[in-house]
């Protein structure tokens, strides 16, 4: 086995634990301006979603992928402001990748196209078309992903 091959699983656990370690940071601290503490509201929606988020992981490590689909969806339900768009867009790019590394690129698409509304920025919106694109292209669906790729190219280039 190659250097290059034996850093590759290490390279992965380290790009988990940095999500996982960002991921709950912001979830429960204060904001980096220093300003006031979050409101009620928008902390039982994160305690809430973490919560949620865990029983994802164990349903996918369980391998019990439709139940966890549909509970990840259920993180995009909740009622958030729309400032917290950008935490919502990690963690729906960081199950897509979960779905896609368990071979499951139906239930990534699905949890995809069922949540990309949500997303108002342009620069969210690119990162989704984006995501989808590079899971058409791990199906052999070519051409769609290509579309998808275009799409966001055409988002970037309005930016």
């Amino acid at each position: 086995m190659t250097t290059a091959e034996t850093l590759t699983p290490l390279r992965k656990a380290v790009k988990a634990t940095v999500f996982y370690v960002l991921f709950f940071s912001l979830i429960f601290n204060l904001p980096a301006s220093g300003g006031p503490a979050q409101a009620p509201d928008l902390s039982k929606t994160k305690n809430i979603a973490e919560m949620q988020h865990e029983i994802v992981m164990l349903l996918i490590k369980k391998k019990d992928y439709e139940k966890a689909a549909v509970e990840a969806n259920k993180i995009f339900e909740l009622k958030w402001p729309d400032d917290q768009e950008p935490l919502l867009l990690k963690e729906l790019l960081y199950l897509s990748n979960e779905f896609l590394r368990q071979g499951q690129a139906q239930h990534s698409l699905k949890l995809i196209e069922k949540n990309s509304k949500r997303f108002k920025s342009i620069t969210s919106q690119i990162a989704v078309l984006k995501e989808k694109g590079y899971v058409y292209k791990s199906m052999g669906q070519d051409d769609k992903a290509i579309e998808c790729f275009r799409q966001a190219q055409e988002l970037e280039n309005k930016k």
